[in-house]
C-alpha cells in the first residue's frame, strides 16, 4: 500500500479526529457512543500515511484523547508529577504501537489480522497498565467502562470481565476501518464486517436474555450529607453538628421508609481507638433507635497508624463488624495504612454481605475473593472528587456484574448508588438514594474462570505481530529476482 502523496489532510483527519471523539467519549461522564466510532479516523489514517506520518498520527490522536484523563489524575487526585509524565508515556506508547501494528498489517495486506489484532493490542494495553501500576490503580483504567450504562453491553463483563468490552468497542471501528481500507477485497470485507456484526449481536443478544435471579431482597440506601472536609475529628464542634445533622436525618428517613440498612460515606470523622468504642455507642443508639443497621465510615487513630474503616453496626445490638480499607489512593492517604486483612463477610438476613471501601472496588482481583465467597451485597462507604462521581461508580457497579453481587455505595461529593448483579441502577442520587435491593449471590463465568479472555487476546496478538514481521510468499517472490521472468 503507497503512502499518499499529500499526508497532512489524512494525519490532521486520523489525528484530531479521533482525539477529539476520544475526548469526549473516554472521559469520566462519557459520550459512550462515540466510543463505538473514536478510533475510525485514526485507523483510516495510518495506513495511507508513511511510517514517520502514521507515528506522529496516533501519538497525536491517542495522547490528545486522553489528556483530559491525565489531567484529572494529576489536579483532582494529586498524584505525583513524575508519576503522570512516565504514565503519560507508558500509555500513549504503547497505545500507539497496537495502532502501528494494524497499520503494518494492513500494509501487508493481512486484513484479518488487523482487524482482529487491533483490538487484542489495545486491551493488551489495558492489562499491562493494571499489572504495571497494581497496588495504586488496579483495573480503574479502562475503555470498558464507557459502556457501564449500557446494560446489555454490561453483561459481557460476566463472562470476560472488562477484557471482553474493551475488545468488542475496539473491534467494531476496526472491522469498519479495514472494511473501508483501499485494496480491500469485497469477499473479505463481507467476512470482516459479518464477524463483527455477529459479535456484536451475540453480545447483545446474551446481555438481554441473560437470566439472573438473586432472589428475596432487602430495602437499602445511601446517604451523604453536606460537608467541606473528611475525617474531622470528634471532639471538635463541626463533627458534633454534623452528628446532629445525621441523626435528624437518619430518623426522618426511618420515619417515612422501612429501611433494612444504611450506608455513609467513607471516612467522615476522625477518632482515636481509646475513645472509639463510646463514640460508637452513640451511633449503636441511633442505629436502634431508628431500627436501621448502619455502615459508618470512619478513620480511626491508634498509637501506631489510622485506619480507614467501615464499621457495621447493628440495630438489634449485635456484635458488628470493622472492615478496613485495602487500597488507599497515593499521595492523598499516605497517612494511613492499607490492611492486609481477609474478606469480612457479615452474616445478613438473606445471603452474605461484606463491606468494601471506595477504591477497593477498583480493584477486580482483589473483588474476586468477594465473589468467591458467594457474596450476594457488597456495602460500600466512598469518597470521590465530584468530577469522577459517574465513573467511579461505575467501576464498582462493573465488579458487580463480574463477580454477582449487588451494590449499595455512599460516595461523598460524588453520587449515592443502589444496583443489582446485572448493573441495573436501581436508584441513584447526590444525596440520598434507596431501593429495595436484591441480595442473594449470582456466579458468573469470570467469577469462575478469571481473566481466561486474556489467553485468546496475547495469542491474537503475538501472532499479528509474527505476521506483521514475516513477509507473505507472493512478496518475497516478487523481491526475488530469480522469480521474474
Amino acid at each position: 500500500m503507497a503512502s499518499s502523496p499529500r499526508p497532512l489532510p489524512w494525519i490532521l483527519f486520523g489525528a484530531f479526529g479521533t482525539a477529539a471523539m476520544l475526548a469526549l467519549g473516554f472521559w469520566l461522564d462519557p459520550v459512550w457512543w462515540l466510543m463505538w466510532t473514536a478510533p475510525i479516523p485514526m485507523l483510516l489514517a495510518v495506513p495511507r500515511l508513511g511510517f514517520r506520518a502514521a507515528l506522529l498520527t496516533a501519538e497525536a490522536a491517542w495522547l490528545g484523547g486522553t489528556a483530559r484523563i491525565w489531567w484529572y489524575l494529576a489536579d483532582s487526585l494529586e498524584m505525583a508529577p513524575v508519576f503522570i509524565v512516565v504514565s503519560v508515556v507508558v500509555f500513549t506508547g504503547l497505545y500507539t504501537a497496537a495502532t502501528l501494528l494494524y497499520r503494518a498489517l494492513m500494509r501487508r495486506g493481512r486484513h484479518w489480522a488487523a482487524f482482529l489484532a487491533f483490538p487484542a493490542g489495545i486491551v493488551a494495553v489495558e492489562y499491562l497498565g493494571s499489572v504495571i501500576n497494581a497496588d495504586a490503580g488496579g483495573e480503574w483504567w479502562s475503555l470498558a467502562y464507557t459502556q457501564a450504562g449500557q446494560t446489555a453491553v454490561l453483561q459481557l463483563a460476566s463472562v470476560t470481565g472488562i477484557w471482553g468490552i474493551t475488545f468488542l468497542l475496539m473491534a467494531i471501528p476496526s472491522a469498519i476501518a479495514t472494511i473501508l481500507a483501499p485494496g480491500a477485497r469485497r469477499r473479505r470485507a463481507i467476512g470482516i464486517g459479518a464477524t463483527a456484526a455477529a459479535c456484536l449481536a451475540a453480545v447483545l443478544a446474551f446481555g438481554l436474555a441473560r437470566p439472573v435471579d438473586q432472589g428475596p431482597t432487602v430495602r437499602a440506601g445511601a446517604l451523604a450529607l453536606p460537608t467541606d472536609e473528611d475525617s474531622i475529628p470528634v471532639d471538635t464542634g463541626k463533627a458534633e453538628a454534623l452528628f446532629a445533622d445525621y441523626t435528624a436525618e437518619i430518623e426522618r428517613i426511618a420515619a417515612a421508609d422501612d429501611l433494612d440498612v444504611l450506608v455513609l460515606p467513607e471516612k467522615v470523622f476522625l477518632v482515636s481507638s481509646d475513645e472509639s468504642g463510646a463514640y460508637l455507642d452513640r451511633w449503636s443508639a441511633l442505629a436502634a433507635g431508628t431500627g436501621i443497621d448502619l455502615v459508618l465510615g470512619i478513620a480511626i487513630q491508634t498509637d501506631r497508624d489510622v485506619l480507614n474503616s467501615a464499621i457495621w453496626i447493628r440495630a438489634d445490638g449485635g456484635t458488628g463488624s470493622q472492615y478496613d480499607k485495602h487500597h488507599l489512593i497515593p499521595g492523598l492517604e499516605d497517612w494511613m495504612t492499607p490492611s492486609t486483612e481477609d474478606v469480612i463477610l457479615i452474616p445478613g438476613p438473606e445471603g452474605n454481605w461484606a463491606l468494601a471501601i471506595c477504591k477497593d472496588l477498583d480493584h477486580a482481583g482483589y473483588m474476586a475473593e468477594y465473589g468467591d465467597n458467594g457474596t450476594g451485597l457488597v456495602l460500600a462507604p466512598a469518597l470521590d472528587f465530584t468530577i469522577d462521581g459517574w465513573w467511579h461508580s461505575r467501576v464498582a457497579v462493573t465488579r458487580g456484574v463480574e463477580q454477582g453481587f449487588s451494590l449499595v455505595r455512599a460516595g461523598q461529593i460524588g453520587l449515592m448508588t443502589v444496583s443489582d448483579a446485572r448493573g441495573t441502577v436501581l436508584a441513584e442520587d447526590a444525596r440520598f438514594a434507596v431501593a429495595d435491593v436484591p441480595v442473594e449471590a449470582v456466579r458468573t463465568v469470570y467469577d469462575y474462570l478469571g481473566n481466561w479472555f486474556l489467553f485468546p487476546v496475547f495469542t491474537i496478538l503475538l501472532a499479528g505481530t509474527v505476521l506483521a514481521v514475516v513477509p507473505r510468499r507472493r512478496d518475497v517472490a516478487a523481491s526475488d529476482p530469480d522469480t521474474k521472468e
